[in-house]
């Protein structure tokens, strides 16, 4: 049975991006005017799972990845799968279980927020030239 093409959206449309490098996220949907930045502030590192990874080892599931092209999930340290998730609960470094790679690799992440952009402080985008948009 065909199917015919909607008139409207059933639910609102968003689109996140992630920078792979500082992991900085921005969010853009519901109306044209609204972008989320987080400011900087204690990333909250999910643990991965999948049936592949081994249970002696905790891994951190890189969220970025699974937002990029191939939409598989992966953890920091490299492995990528579909079978990767994030668990329900947090990845903590001083686990004597956590990753040495992956603990190594959200060091880098943390030290790539500049100084300036902690506690509060925010790049917020202009309004477009010529819009009645109120600034950000």
């Amino acid at each position: 049975m065909p199917v015919g093409e909607p008139s409207m959206w059933d639910m609102a449309v968003k689109d996140r991006w992630f920078c792979p490098w500082c992991y900085a996220w921005t969010e853009f949907g519901y109306d044209p005017r609204e972008v989320s930045r987080p400011q900087y502030g204690y990333i909250p590192w999910e643990r991965a799972e999948s049936p592949q990874l081994s249970e002696d080892v905790a891994h951190v599931y890189d969220v970025a990845y699974a937002y990029s092209a191939d939409g598989l999930g992966a953890t920091l340290c490299g492995p990528a799968h579909e079978g990767i998730t994030a668990s329900a609960h947090l990845w903590i470094s001083e686990w004597p279980s956590a990753c040495e790679a992956c603990k190594v690799a959200v060091a880098l992440i943390d030290e790539r927020w500049p100084l300036h952009m902690r506690n509060g402080n925010r790049v917020s985008p202009a309004p477009p030239p010529g819009s009645d948009w109120p600034p950000f």
